[in-house]
C-alpha cells in the first residue's frame, strides 16, 4: 500500500510537469511573490481542463478574473487548443472560485461549468494581437448575495501611469519551476510604454501594456495567463506573454483593459463565438501551462 501511495505522488508530479512545461528555452520562475491573502483576491478564478481535474486542481491551465456574476475575464490563448489547431469548447473547461489552495475545496468554493465562450475574431497566436476572451459560467455568483471570498472585480476604464505599483496573482510557476499550489501575488509597476518598446519593438501594439522590472526579478509566468493584473483595486490587465519570465529587459506584456472595454462590455452569454483563424507557432513565451504544447 506504500508503494503504490508513493507511485501515486510521483506520477502526479510527473503528470503535471509533462502538461505544463512549454518550452525547453523557458525560465520558469516567479521570484519575489508572496501567498495572496483572500481580501485582495476574491475575483481571481482558476481555469481548468475538465479532463485533467479529476484530481481536484490538478486541471489548472490558466487564470481569470471574475468580472460579473457569471462573466470571466481571461487571455484568448487560454481558450484555444495548439495540438489540434482550434479553439476548444465550452463543455471542456470547469472555473473555480474561492480557494487559495487549488488542490483544496473550502467552504464557500464554486466549482462550475462554462456555458459558452466568446474571443476576439482578430486573435492572433503569431503576433498575440487582441488577446482576450470571456468565459460565462452555469454555475455563477449568486445574485444580490454577499460572498465571504468571492467577487467581482471593477474594470479599468483609462490608461495606468508608468510607474503605478500594481498586483499580479496566479497559481503558475514559481522558483521550483512547478505550477504552486497556493495562489501567488507579486508587486509590480507599469512601464512607460515607449520604453518597453526598446524590448520588444514593433510586437507592442496599442492593445499590450508592460508591468514588471526592467532589472527582472518579478514576474508573471506559465499557468498565471489570463490572469488579472490589478492597481488601484481596478482590473488593469490580463496575463499574456514575455520573453521569458522575470528576465532582466524584459517585462510581461499585458491586455490592457481600458482599451478593450467596449468590446468586453458588450459581450454577455448569448454573443456570437469567434471565427477560426490559422495559427502558426509562437516562438515568444505565453505565461500559459500546457495549452500550447
Amino acid at each position: 500500500m506504500k508503494f503504490l501511495s508513493l507511485f501515486f505522488i510521483v506520477f502526479l508530479v510527473i503528470f503535471e510537469e509533462s502538461h505544463s512545461q512549454n518550452n525547453s528555452n523557458i525560465d520558469p520562475r516567479i521570484i519575489n511573490g508572496v501567498e495572496a491573502p483572500i481580501s485582495a483576491t476574491k475575483f481571481q478564478v482558476s481555469i481548468r481542463l475538465k479532463q485533467y481535474d479529476r484530481v481536484f486542481g490538478n486541471g489548472h491551465i490558466c487564470g481569470g478574473s471574475l468580472i460579473g456574476p457569471n462573466k470571466v475575464l481571461t487571455a484568448a490563448h487560454c481558450l484555444y487548443n495548439s495540438d489540434r489547431k482550434r479553439y476548444r469548447k465550452a463543455k471542456e473547461f470547469t472555473v473555480v472560485m474561492g480557494t487559495q489552495n487549488r488542490y483544496t475545496r473550502v467552504n464557500g468554493t464554486i466549482v462550475s461549468d462554462v456555458s459558452s465562450i466568446t474571443y476576439m475574431n482578430s486573435f492572433s497566436l503569431d503576433t498575440m494581437l487582441d488577446d482576450v476572451g470571456l468565459m460565462f459560467l452555469k454555475t455563477g455568483l449568486p445574485v444580490n448575495q454577499t460572498h465571504l471570498t468571492i467577487e467581482p472585480i471593477v474594470l479599468s476604464n483609462s490608461s495606468t501611469t508608468a510607474g503605478t505599483t500594481c498586483q499580479v496573482s496566479g497559481w503558475g510557476k514559481t522558483s521550483s519551476g512547478y505550477l504552486s499550489s497556493s495562489l501567488m501575488m507579486a508587486n509590480v509597476s507599469i512601464i512607460q510604454q515607449s520604453i518597453c518598446k526598446v524590448s520588444y519593438g514593433q510586437g507592442l501594439t496599442g492593445g499590450m501594456l508592460c508591468a514588471g522590472s526592467l532589472l527582472g526579478g518579478t514576474d508573471s509566468c506559465q499557468g498565471d495567463s489570463g490572469g488579472p493584473l490589478v492597481c488601484d483595486n481596478e482590473l488593469v490587465g490580463i496575463v499574456s506573454w514575455g520573453n521569458g519570465c522575470a528576465q532582466p529587459g524584459f517585462p510581461g506584456v499585458y491586455s490592457n483593459v481600458s482599451y478593450y472595454r467596449n468590446w468586453i462590455d458588450s459581450r454577455n452569454a448569448s454573443a456570437t463565438f469567434g471565427t477560426k483563424l490559422g495559427f502558426v507557432t509562437l516562438s515568444l513565451t505565453l505565461a500559459t501551462g500546457f495549452l500550447l504544447n
